[in-house]
Order: C-alpha cells, then sequence, then structure tokens
C-alpha cells in the first residue's frame, strides 16, 4: 500500500507521525500555510538522502465547488496555440454517482508500447509504490477508494500501435464524487538537495489556486448540425465478406472489425464542453479524455469518447468485468423500443456474438487460476442510441496476480478483437488498413495499490487541431448481415460526429 510512514520514531521503534497535526484553516495566511509543511517536508527529505533518489509527497485537500472540467478549461487556455500539457480525464458511475478525475502533467511517465507493456507496467507501480508518501489526517480519507494518488493509463490496441500509449503519475489530481466536495491532490518532488520553503510555497500557491477556481463556470456552447460522416461502402463491405469467408472455412468463430473515418473540423473543438456534452447526452457511458504533452509546431493529440464497456474494475481483490456484445438500435417511441430489445434478447446471432465474449473472458480468468461468477443470461444495457447485450462478471484476484497480469490476459476481448484471441488478430493485422492507435484499447486509472478502473476506449476519436479520426466497430459471426454491420458502425460514428460539431459561445 501507500507509504505513509516517515522517520518519526516512537518508542517502539516504529516510523509514525505526530500525534497532534496542526489543521490548516481556510482563513490562515500564506506564510502560516506555508510553515505548515514544514514538518512533512523535511521528514520526506531526510528520507530522500538516506534512500539517495528523491521522493513524492502527496498532499490533498477537499475543495467545494471545484469543477474538474471548469479547471481543464482554465488550464488549456494558459498554454501556447499548438501545445498542449499531458492531461487524462475520465468519468463513469458507480453505485449510482457521477465519479470525476482530472489529472494534470506528468511527474512520472512509462511509455506503454512494446510486447511486454503490461508488465512493465506492473513493474513502474510497484517500483513506484515505496516512493510515494501520502499524510494522514484531517485532510485524508485513507477508507475511500479515490483519496488516494493515482496513475493515469492508456494502452494501444496492439503492441506496437501508435497515438501517445502510456502510463502516468500526474503532478496534479481532481476527483469529484457526486458533483459536490473536490479532493484536490498535489504530487510534489522532494529531493535531497530540494529547498523547503521553495517547495512550501508551490503546496500553498497551488491549494490557493484551487480555491481561487472554486467557482468558475464551465463555458457555454451551441450544438451545430452533424458533421457529415462518410463511410467507405465498397471496402468496408469486402472485409465484411473476408470476415465471412474465413468463419464459414472454420479459422475464426467472430472478428470485430473497425472502421476510421477522417473528419475535416471547422475549427478545434472546445475540449472540456465536448466532455461536458458527452457526459449529458450519454449519463451510461464512461467519458475519457487522453492527452499527452505535444511537441513543438505541432497540435496536440487528444483521445476522447464515451464509452459503454467497463473493463476491468479491481477493489481490494474484487474484480468485475464487463461482457458487452450483440447491439440493436433504441425506439422512436416506447412501444418500438420495447420491440426492438425483445428482438435483441431472442436473437440467435447476437446471443453466439455474445458468448464468445463471455467465453473469452472466462478462458483469461481461468489461465490465472480465477473462477468467475457468470449470469446465467444477459441483461439489456440501453444507452442514448444504442441497446446492447450485457453479461457481468464477477471473481476475486488471488494475491499474487496483480490488475495488470489480468489486463495482459484480457486485452483484446472478443467483444473488440475476436474468437479466438490469436486467429482474429493475425487477420485483423493482415486485413484492417489502418492503425487502430487507442481504439477499443484499455485506458483508465489505477493506484499504488492495485486497484483501478479501466475502460475499453470505444465510441472513440483521435482528435489534432482542426482534424479527427472516428472509431467505430461491429462484431462479425456465421449468420451475419453485412448491410446490417455497416448500419450498425453508421449509427455508432454519429453519436461522436455531432458531438464534435460543438462550437464554443462567445465570452
Amino acid at each position: 500500500m501507500t507509504s505513509s510512514l516517515f522517520p518519526w520514531k516512537g518508542g517502539s521503534g516504529r516510523t509514525k507521525w505526530p500525534r497532534a497535526w496542526p489543521p490548516i484553516h481556510a482563513s490562515a495566511g500564506p506564510a502560516e500555510v506555508e510553515h505548515a509543511w514544514d514538518p512533512l517536508l523535511a521528514t520526506c527529505q531526510e528520507m530522500a538522502r538516506a534512500r539517495g533518489i528523491p521522493q513524492i509527497l502527496s498532499l490533498s485537500q477537499p475543495i467545494s465547488g471545484l469543477d474538474p472540467l471548469a479547471v481543464l478549461t482554465r488550464q488549456l487556455g494558459l498554454l501556447p496555440p499548438n501545445r498542449s500539457s499531458s492531461y487524462c480525464y475520465l468519468s463513469h458511475q458507480a453505485q449510482g454517482e457521477r465519479v470525476r478525475v482530472l489529472g494534470w502533467g506528468s511527474l512520472r511517465q512509462l511509455d506503454l508500447s512494446g510486447e511486454g507493456r503490461f508488465q512493465a507496467a506492473r513493474a513502474f507501480v510497484q517500483a513506484l509504490q515505496p516512493h510515494v508518501h501520502t499524510a494522514p489526517g484531517n485532510l485524508e480519507s485513507p477508507s475511500s477508494r479515490q483519496e488516494r494518488p493515482l496513475c493515469f493509463c492508456r494502452f494501444g490496441f496492439a503492441p506496437r500501435s501508435g497515438g501517445g500509449a502510456a502510463l502516468v503519475l500526474p503532478r496534479w489530481q481532481l476527483l469529484q464524487v457526486g458533483g459536490e466536495l473536490t479532493v484536490a491532490r498535489l504530487n510534489l518532488e522532494v529531493g535531497p538537495e530540494s529547498d523547503p520553503a521553495a517547495l512550501a510555497g508551490q503546496i500553498a500557491a497551488f491549494f490557493a489556486r484551487m480555491q481561487r477556481l472554486s467557482q468558475a463556470p464551465l463555458p457555454g456552447w451551441e450544438l451545430q448540425p452533424p458533421l457529415p460522416v462518410a463511410v467507405a461502402e465498397t471496402p468496408l463491405l469486402a472485409r465484411i465478406q473476408k470476415a465471412l469467408q474465413a468463419i464459414q472455412a472454420g479459422s475464426l468463430e467472430k472478428v470485430v472489425l473497425a472502421e476510421a473515418v477522417d473528419l475535416a473540423l471547422p475549427s478545434p473543438p472546445p475540449i472540456p464542453s465536448l466532455l461536458a456534452y458527452l457526459e449529458a447526452h450519454h449519463p451510461d457511458c464512461s467519458v475519457f479524455a487522453f492527452a499527452l504533452e505535444s511537441q513543438r509546431d505541432f497540435p496536440p493529440q487528444i483521445f476522447l469518447g464515451a464509452s459503454p464497456e467497463r473493463l476491468l474494475s479491481v477493489w481490494q481483490g474484487r474484480v468485475q468485468i464487463d461482457a458487452l456484445a450483440g447491439s440493436v438500435a433504441r425506439g422512436a417511441n416506447g412501444h418500438q423500443d420495447r420491440m426492438l430489445a425483445e428482438q435483441l434478447l431472442r436473437s440467435p446471432k447476437d446471443r453466439r456474438e455474445h458468448q464468445w465474449v463471455v467465453r473469452s473472458i472466462q478462458e483469461a480468468l481461468g489461465r490465472l487460476g480465477m473462477e468467475p461468477r457468470i449470469s446465467p443470461q444477459p441483461r439489456l444495457r440501453r444507452l442514448a442510441n444504442i441497446q446492447h447485450l450485457q453479461t457481468v462478471i464477477e471473481a476475486e484476484l488471488p494475491t499474487e496476480v496483480h490488475l495488470f497480469d489480468l489486463l495482459a490476459q484480457l486485452h483484446p476481448t472478443a467483444a473488440v478483437g475476436g474468437y479466438p484471441q490469436q486467429a482474429a488478430l493475425q487477420w485483423l493485422e493482415q486485413w484492417e488498413p489502418f492503425d487502430r492507435s487507442s481504439y477499443a484499447a484499455p485506458l483508465g486509472w489505477v493506484d499504488l495499490q492495485g486497484n483501478g478502473e479501466l475502460v475499453v476506449g470505444i465510441r472513440s476519436a483521435l482528435i489534432a487541431g482542426k482534424r479527427a479520426r472516428l472509431y467505430a466497430g461491429a462484431g462479425i459471426v456465421a449468420d451475419s448481415n453485412p448491410a446490417q454491420e455497416l448500419a450498425e458502425i453508421r449509427l455508432k460514428l454519429h453519436s461522436l460526429a455531432q458531438a464534435l460539431a460543438l462550437q464554443p459561445l462567445p465570452d
């Protein structure tokens, strides 16, 4: 677990904090606030000197009325044109409340390309863990899964996929649960030769700035007509036919075809407003954005979307996984909606497509010695413009198995790759004419204890300035109808094309 032990020695020889830690009041002056951190910084610096490497001090304060997307708007507004800092935003539903997390900057970062990327991610987190220290007391809630320093990760679909896959410990993060209180957290490097007074000033300045931004509004926007999405039908239909031939020949049971459509935008989209729009119009989805610091003279690349599929949630050894496959549109009225839902639940083709996903997850868990609990029948997952078959799978994570070990076995599931896994990946490598980047890959956050929340990067787009590449896919099985699969891909592309039509309102 994250260390909160510093070298204050008690009678038992155990390292501990002093009994009376002075609270920091909002009315305290700048000098008083800065000096309040002195014992923390001094102790962390002693540890840096003893270990011979910098340590990371992670401090948090709850702030009322702090909107992560409003703060992101301010941060982006401070950057020069065509430049970006690293940032990650993820919001999802948890126990009836929306959890929103923003990480900004990069204090530690690992590239996540190559065959050993999942093993490298585990090693990175485990090597970092002993050197990150949080302060207990009235500003911390160690029992809360959210109030911890988090690392944000974005993988590529394949080991050599482009697009900036990385694992990042941010310089600071904001976490809001339910739209009320936001916990602001600063991660600060304390080296053997650091200036404690300068570091104390940085701490005070960060929390003071977050307090000033606590009532900052999110800029408004207006929705324009949806951007036209032109799908190249002939080559896509040809790929669907090739997939059906491979399935009929017995080399595949299922393969998930993706399509990428490039759009020219009238102007760079207002990312925070776009994310707010996706949250409002897709409340049951996980909304995400991930950007890495851009090179000079190149527009930043932002991978964003609204995913209906949670790949993996781990909390204190308990695992939940979504199996999501089989789709139909929403109806124009209640009666038509129910008819389409019943059609989906009874469809042999969609049930078969869904079952390959459940089976691929079951096999992945079995390879790690895990015994999953699986509902005997799928349930209906209704979203704003589409309905899916969903099965929730639960299991206990063995103590020797890390979240990234499980991720290495799961990805890609049959929901985004195919079945059998390796045969489907080989087929896609041969016939898919573009790099998926992070489309259909895992992304989300992990903490230093091995807990995490990861979603599948579908219903997504890669944005660079006034260019956007939209992604969508469909699962092909033996009795797939090519025209229906084409219509499904168009339906999935439409929601992001609508969101990208947002234009900011003038100040």
